[in-house]
């Protein structure tokens, strides 16, 4: 009997000996350190649920030593018959035309701190001929900004930031800030923001992170003081870690820096020069 017992505990010490040990999540911000080899860099896709008006986005980001060297995001409103996107820009003399031009794709292009954009809003205020607008410094997204995607988890500083203040679960961050506070921290959130919230507004968020620990999806939600957290979720999507993104300038025959004031129906305020 007694030899028996002997017999199960050590066949239960060698079980236990061979059940791997659960490796410890690694570093998001050091993964996306290594990551910031110039000539790579990610790509993501953005979408919002629970609202009428949802904004996709997709965009790829090209990566120099520091942090993000290059973006290109194309935004879209999915628009339809019974939705007014103009009321949400604060009408206009011709909701409709205004309506349209939201229908229509919008894309950024920012190289360092000069943008490039081209379709949306802005795009009836374009001379003849010319197909981008350019802005230096200039924003990281056109208009369609305004509907979300001011979160990045793959740039460094707002990486760092949300890690700061999170709590970790496994493989997910949660957590949350002031948006006053993001904007201080945030590299991209100050050139993606070209509007005002209020000073009480606050980001939820959580962020789940793959066994490379590089970010995998980030989901967002705004929270006021007054009408509680919102129902719309912001959602960041990121994918392809590591591939070649060359992301280059529009051919300089195509871009202008001037609008004709009179047909353009929105215009973006001057971009941060910090």
């Amino acid at each position: 009997m007694k030899q028996a017992i002997m017999g199960v505990t050590a066949g239960a010490a060698l079980l236990l000996t061979a059940t791997p040990a659960v490796a410890a999540p690694k570093d998001p911000l050091a993964a996306l350190r290594a990551q910031l080899v110039a000539g790579k860099g990610v790509s993501f896709s953005f979408r919002m649920h629970g609202q009428s008006t949802p904004l996709t986005q997709t965009g790829r980001l090209q990566f120099g030593k520091k942090g993000i060297a290059a973006s290109d995001i194309t935004g879209k409103l999915a628009t339809g018959d019974d939705e007014k996107p103009a009321d949400d820009f604060g009408g206009g003399e011709d909701p409709s035309a205004l309506a349209t031009a939201m229908g229509k794709p919008e894309r950024t292009i920012r190289i360092g701190r000069t943008s490039y954009v081209s379709g949306g809003p802005m795009s009836a205020g374009l001379p003849e001929g010319k197909t981008w607008y350019k802005q230096s410094p200039g924003w990281t997204s056109g208009m369609t900004a305004l509907f979300g995607g001011f979160v990045n988890a793959a740039d460094p500083s707002t990486l760092k930031a949300l890690l700061a203040r999170s709590k970790r679960s496994g493989s997910t961050y949660k957590g949350s800030m002031m948006v006053k506070d993001l904007l201080k921290a945030s590299d991209w959130s100050r050139a993606t923001m070209w509007w005002k919230l209020d000073s009480g507004v606050k980001v939820n968020w959580t962020l789940a992170v793959g066994s490379s620990g590089l970010p995998v999806k980030l989901t967002t939600r705004l929270e006021n003081k007054k009408t509680g957290v919102s129902k719309t979720a912001m959602e960041m999507r990121y994918t392809k870690w590591g591939a070649k993104v060359s992301i280059k300038a529009p051919a300089a025959s195509t871009v202008t820096t001037k609008l004709d004031s009179e047909k353009a129906t929105l215009q973006l305020p001057p971009a941060p020069k910090r």
